[in-house]
Protein backbone atom coordinates (compact mmCIF):
# COMPACT_ATOMS: atom_id res chain seq x y z
CA UNK A 1 0.00 0.00 0.00
CA UNK A 2 1.44 3.33 -1.09
CA UNK A 3 1.67 6.48 1.02
CA UNK A 4 -0.64 9.37 0.30
CA UNK A 5 1.37 12.60 0.12
CA UNK A 6 -0.70 15.62 1.12
CA UNK A 7 0.32 19.27 0.91
CA UNK A 8 -1.48 22.60 1.09
CA UNK A 9 -1.22 22.98 -2.69
CA UNK A 10 -3.28 19.82 -3.25
CA UNK A 11 -6.92 20.28 -4.21
CA UNK A 12 -9.40 19.02 -1.64
CA UNK A 13 -11.02 16.86 -4.33
CA UNK A 14 -7.67 15.24 -5.20
CA UNK A 15 -7.02 14.49 -1.54
CA UNK A 16 -10.47 12.94 -1.13
CA UNK A 17 -10.04 10.76 -4.21
CA UNK A 18 -6.56 9.58 -3.19
CA UNK A 19 -7.79 8.76 0.31
CA UNK A 20 -10.85 6.84 -0.90
CA UNK A 21 -8.73 4.94 -3.42
CA UNK A 22 -6.54 3.64 -0.54
CA UNK A 23 -9.35 3.23 2.00
CA UNK A 24 -12.59 2.65 0.03
CA UNK A 25 -14.86 2.54 3.08
CA UNK A 26 -13.52 5.74 4.69
CA UNK A 27 -13.85 9.43 3.85
CA UNK A 28 -11.46 12.00 5.38
CA UNK A 29 -13.65 15.09 5.38
CA UNK A 30 -12.07 18.54 5.79
CA UNK A 31 -14.28 20.58 8.11
CA UNK A 32 -14.60 24.34 8.51
CA UNK A 33 -15.36 25.85 11.96
CA UNK A 34 -19.07 26.16 11.08
CA UNK A 35 -19.20 22.38 10.51
CA UNK A 36 -19.47 22.59 6.73
CA UNK A 37 -17.14 20.71 4.45
CA UNK A 38 -14.36 22.43 2.53
CA UNK A 39 -14.96 23.38 -1.12
CA UNK A 40 -13.69 20.43 -3.17
CA UNK A 41 -12.52 22.66 -6.03
CA UNK A 42 -10.17 24.70 -3.81
CA UNK A 43 -6.76 23.83 -2.40
CA UNK A 44 -6.25 22.58 1.14
CA UNK A 45 -4.35 25.83 1.86
CA UNK A 46 -7.38 27.83 0.71
CA UNK A 47 -9.63 25.77 3.00
CA UNK A 48 -7.24 26.47 5.90
CA UNK A 49 -7.30 30.21 5.06
CA UNK A 50 -11.12 30.23 5.17
CA UNK A 51 -11.09 28.08 8.31
CA UNK A 52 -8.91 30.64 10.08
CA UNK A 53 -11.29 33.50 9.23
CA UNK A 54 -9.32 34.77 6.24
CA UNK A 55 -6.18 35.31 8.26
CA UNK A 56 -2.79 33.97 7.39
CA UNK A 57 -1.97 31.09 9.68
CA UNK A 58 1.27 29.18 9.22
CA UNK A 59 1.16 25.47 9.87
CA UNK A 60 3.68 23.00 11.16
CA UNK A 61 5.29 20.96 8.42
CA UNK A 62 2.62 21.90 5.81
CA UNK A 63 2.69 18.41 4.35
CA UNK A 64 1.80 14.95 5.54
CA UNK A 65 2.44 11.39 4.49
CA UNK A 66 -0.45 9.04 5.23
CA UNK A 67 -0.03 5.27 5.61
CA UNK A 68 -2.55 2.56 6.32
CA UNK A 69 -0.90 1.65 9.64
CA UNK A 70 -1.82 5.04 11.20
CA UNK A 71 -4.66 4.99 13.75
CA UNK A 72 -7.68 7.05 12.77
CA UNK A 73 -7.52 9.24 15.89
CA UNK A 74 -3.80 9.86 15.39
CA UNK A 75 -4.35 10.61 11.69
CA UNK A 76 -6.98 13.27 12.50
CA UNK A 77 -4.68 14.96 15.02
CA UNK A 78 -1.63 14.87 12.74
CA UNK A 79 -3.61 16.22 9.79
CA UNK A 80 -4.78 19.25 11.74
CA UNK A 81 -1.34 19.89 13.22
CA UNK A 82 0.47 19.59 9.86
CA UNK A 83 -2.06 21.29 7.56
CA UNK A 84 -4.01 23.57 9.90
CA UNK A 85 -7.53 22.35 9.14
CA UNK A 86 -9.76 19.88 10.93
CA UNK A 87 -10.12 16.47 9.29
CA UNK A 88 -12.79 14.00 10.41
CA UNK A 89 -12.96 10.43 9.16
CA UNK A 90 -16.45 9.27 8.23
CA UNK A 91 -18.05 6.16 6.79
CA UNK A 92 -21.24 5.60 4.82
CA UNK A 93 -23.94 3.25 6.05
CA UNK A 94 -26.11 1.24 3.68
CA UNK A 95 -28.98 3.67 4.32
CA UNK A 96 -26.87 6.43 2.70
CA UNK A 97 -26.16 8.37 5.92
CA UNK A 98 -22.67 9.52 6.94
CA UNK A 99 -21.27 8.75 10.38
CA UNK A 100 -18.07 9.87 12.10
CA UNK A 101 -15.86 6.93 12.99
CA UNK A 102 -15.87 7.91 16.65
CA UNK A 103 -14.61 5.78 19.51
CA UNK A 104 -15.78 2.55 17.90
CA UNK A 105 -13.26 2.81 15.05
CA UNK A 106 -10.73 5.47 16.13
CA UNK A 107 -8.46 2.85 17.72
CA UNK A 108 -8.20 0.98 14.42
CA UNK A 109 -5.61 1.77 11.79
CA UNK A 110 -6.94 3.26 8.57
CA UNK A 111 -6.49 -0.08 6.78
CA UNK A 112 -8.09 -2.09 9.59
CA UNK A 113 -11.06 0.28 9.82
CA UNK A 114 -11.72 0.15 6.07
CA UNK A 115 -11.61 -3.66 6.14
CA UNK A 116 -13.79 -3.79 9.27
CA UNK A 117 -16.39 -1.45 7.76
CA UNK A 118 -16.59 -3.68 4.69
CA UNK A 119 -17.18 -6.72 6.94
CA UNK A 120 -19.76 -4.76 8.95
CA UNK A 121 -21.77 -4.19 5.75
CA UNK A 122 -21.09 -0.49 5.24
CA UNK A 123 -21.24 1.11 1.83
CA UNK A 124 -18.17 1.44 -0.39
CA UNK A 125 -17.74 5.14 -1.12
CA UNK A 126 -16.50 5.31 -4.71
CA UNK A 127 -16.88 8.76 -6.32
CA UNK A 128 -17.15 11.38 -3.58
CA UNK A 129 -18.68 13.98 -5.93
CA UNK A 130 -22.04 12.19 -6.04
CA UNK A 131 -22.47 12.86 -2.31
CA UNK A 132 -21.89 16.64 -2.48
Amino acid sequence: MADIKVSGRMKVKSFYNAFIKQFPYLHASLRLPDGKGADMQKSIANARFISKGGKYSPTGKSDLSIRGNLNIGTFEKRFEKALGIKCEVHYLRENGKWYKTGKRYDGYTLSEASTRLEKDGMKKIGNIEKYN
